[in-house]
């Protein structure tokens, strides 16, 4: 597969929004809109998706279609409800 598996795209691109560690930063919530080439394949027959950021933001008629994924990430309470706000010291 010439792509990267999917989640690692998707992980490297929460890791981007986490603050650098020591800074005591908190980051509580996350939105990314991120246009995606995806693929999939089978590796010892079993589904593969792979994706990673476009080639080019020119439509060519011959890359793969891109795809707009939306993430949100946010922070949630110990009852699984969106915190009240964010921790002390949190940006």
């Amino acid at each position: 597969m010439a792509r990267p598996e999917l989640h690692r795209t998707l992980t490297a691109a929460v890791e981007a929004a986490s603050p650098p560690s020591g800074t005591g930063l908190v980051v509580t919530e996350v939105a990314i809109d991120i246009p995606l080439e995806v693929v999939a394949v089978a590796r010892h027959g079993r589904p593969v998706i792979g994706g990673s950021a476009p080639h080019t933001r020119w439509q060519s008629g011959f890359l793969p279609d891109v795809h707009l994924a939306h993430l949100r990430i946010e922070l949630l309470g110990g009852d699984g409800a969106p915190s009240a706000g964010p921790p002390p010291h949190a940006v």
